[in-house]
């Protein structure tokens, strides 16, 4: 799958939002205010990892633990009950 241009997550309704590729740049209302698109919890939060948070993380492993951790986030139980089906 094709990543699209950054476009402004706020103008995005939650139901498009959640077929949108992880990885993929958004921004907030302005284009200073460029994240990654790490997807959408069941209760309709929007996940998202902001440039600047992600920068300030420190070296390039912290940062990708970082996202990691934040698209767990965005997983939530959707990821606990796939580990237990395999189990």
């Amino acid at each position: 799958m094709k990543y699209t241009p950054a476009f402004n997550v706020w103008s995005v309704p939650k139901e498009l939002l959640a077929h949108a590729q992880p990885g993929q740049w958004v921004y907030a209302g302005d284009k200073s205010a460029m994240g990654r698109f790490l997807g959408v919890k069941r209760s309709g939060v929007v996940v998202v990892a902001w440039l600047g948070n992600e920068r300030n993380q420190g070296d390039r492993a912290a940062r990708l633990d970082y996202i990691r951790c934040l698209r767990n986030f965005a997983l939530g139980d959707r990821k606990q009950s796939t580990r237990r089906a395999a189990a």
